[in-house]
């Protein structure tokens, strides 16, 4: 009686290791690839406070599903700092990358409100991200701007 019960316990120990292994241990989603993104953001001489950078696909999906920006990430930054960070992109539904930054001049940590307008925006974009690396310098322009203001431009 010990034996089988012995037995059945170390067959469940061996079927949650593998569980454990299989989860933690599988490979990427086949649907993604990770793209290397090198960001400067700029802002106006002056300017200064806490940077919020957004990384978004810059078109996604296709036919009458497509539409543009959707977002990937929201990674903090520092001004006039070049920084690296990697992201895992949408490798079959779309294309281009968007990356929207914004400084926070007062330190409230929000993008704008209805009483304070200063927190400066601005948006860069890459075509395509096949090479697996993209290079993006984002300069600051205008105030309480969000990404759909920059992108698509208006016709």
């Amino acid at each position: 009686m010990q034996s089988i019960h012995i037995r059945c316990s170390l067959g469940l120990v061996v079927l949650a290791a593998m569980l454990v292994l299989t989860a933690c241990g599988g490979e990427p989603d086949p649907g993604m690839k990770q793209i290397e993104v090198t960001t400067t953001v700029v802002p106006p001489p002056g300017v200064e406070g806490p940077v919020e950078v957004r990384l978004f696909q810059l078109w996604s999906l296709e036919g009458t599903m497509r539409h543009p920006l959707q977002l990937l990430e929201i990674v903090p930054a520092e001004a006039n700092k070049a920084f690296t960070h990697t992201i895992d992109y949408p490798a079959n539904f779309g294309e281009g990358l968007a990356v929207f930054a914004w400084i926070d001049t007062d330190g409230d940590g929000i993008h704008c409100t209805p009483t304070v307008r200063d927190d400066m925006s601005g948006l860069a974009t890459v075509e395509s991200v096949d090479s697996g690396k993209a290079e993006v310098t984002v300069t600051l322009t205008d105030a309480c701007r969000a990404p759909g203001w920059f992108y698509p431009p208006a016709e």
